[in-house]
């Protein structure tokens, strides 16, 4: 009975769309001109350059006092990660760069979830919250900024199992190294 189908009319309504929004919209030009216009500008392109093939990433910076060297451990996973993926290559200059990949730890907190009969902390949760942004130097643009990249995990350093905050702080490191590569990545 019905001549599209629903996937057929799921194609037809966004090109109504545009079609409706380029002839009502107001200006000196033709209807044919800004078709065309928005049309050129729909390019298919993914969010990260299909041309980007070498990312420089720079040392992570810290907003504040931050536990020593979880920024330098951070941005050293994610260069590991970063070649093992093996999308991009990784290089050493920012001049020989397609991408590059800008880091800041913003926060790391460690707060008491539940506390023992005595007032100590039973669990705890450790949160490090990073922004990234990713630049494209051929085009001079952001490819996209996120403000709040984080990780997280609960544990007890009392109550089993039991973890210390180094290992916690290794765990939550690699979870948001993972997190930050996949972006960068995959855009």
């Amino acid at each position: 009975d019905r001549p599209f189908g629903v996937s057929g009319i799921r194609l037809l309504i966004p090109v109504l769309l545009l079609l409706c929004t380029a002839g009502c919209a107001s200006g000196g030009e033709n209807v044919d001109q800004r078709v065309q216009r928005v049309l050129e500008s729909i390019n298919g392109e993914p969010v990260v350059p299909r041309k980007a093939n070498r990312i420089y990433i720079p040392m992570f910076s810290e907003t504040s006092y931050i536990v020593p060297g979880v920024s330098r451990t951070l941005t050293q996973r994610v260069r590991e990660l970063i070649i093992q993926d093996g999308r991009l290559g990784l290089v050493q200059s920012i001049q020989e760069a397609d991408l590059e990949l800008i880091g800041q730890v913003l926060l790391y907190q460690i707060q008491p979830r539940s506390y023992n009969e005595m007032g100590l902390p039973l669990v705890k949760r450790m949160r490090i919250v990073a922004s990234v942004r990713l630049m494209d130097r051929q085009r001079g643009k952001v490819v996209f900024f996120e403000k709040d990249v984080q990780a997280f995990e609960s544990y007890s350093e009392i109550a089993p199992p039991v973890s210390s905050e180094e290992t916690v702080r290794e765990r939550v490191i690699e979870t948001l190294a993972r997190r930050i590569t996949l972006q960068a990545v995959t855009g």
